[in-house]
């Protein structure tokens, strides 16, 4: 996009998604007056470069897999918030800090993505860094087995982000039936 080249779209744009930000900034600060002028040096800025930043890819979910991502979610987190407060208690939290490596079997895109900043969902880890083969997440228990649990993790995931295929698409358009 050529910054502010249609002129006519894009500054209709550029007011939508300040109003948009403005919004929610006036929720953040409670509507007082002494956030306005944060707001505006934060808001404008942010406006102009969410228009120039490239579109990324668009996050389609599908029910099935959202159905089945939510009380998991739920569960997880519930599980993550009690494992961090019983550490938080306990006299000797048994803390064995570490790095662990997981190898994707996710296809690059929204998806991965998604599931780096899910992985803090489960007890005692962190996403703290990822490339095309690997995500590299932060361990309280160095010593505990996370690649079942990110295997669990990852095929919700994909389930939740899963598209159909090319071949059911056009079957379903020509009216053949896979065998």
């Amino acid at each position: 996009m050529i910054l502010f080249g249609e002129h006519h779209v894009t500054w209709r744009l550029l007011l939508r998604r300040s109003l948009e930000l403005a919004a929610i900034w006036l929720i953040l600060t409670g509507g007082r007056a002494d956030g306005w002028l944060p707001g505006v040096v934060v808001v404008i800025p942010a406006a102009v470069a969410s228009l120039l930043l490239p579109a990324t890819h668009a996050w389609s979910w599908r029910l099935a897999g959202l159905c089945r991502f939510l009380p998991f979610f739920l569960r997880r987190s519930l599980l993550a918030g009690l494992d961090v407060a019983r550490r938080a208690l306990a006299p000797d939290p048994k803390l064995r800090p570490g790095l662990h490596r997981y190898y994707w079997r996710l296809p690059p895109g929204p998806a991965r993505l998604f599931f780096a900043n899910t992985v803090s969902l489960l007890p005692g880890t962190l996403s703290i860094g990822l490339d095309r083969e690997k995500l590299l997440i932060h361990t309280l228990d160095g010593n505990r087995e996370l690649d079942k649990e990110l295997s669990i993790l990852e095929e919700m995931v994909n389930r939740l982000f899963r598209q159909e295929s090319r071949e059911g698409k056009a079957d379903q358009e020509t009216g053949e039936n896979g065998p």
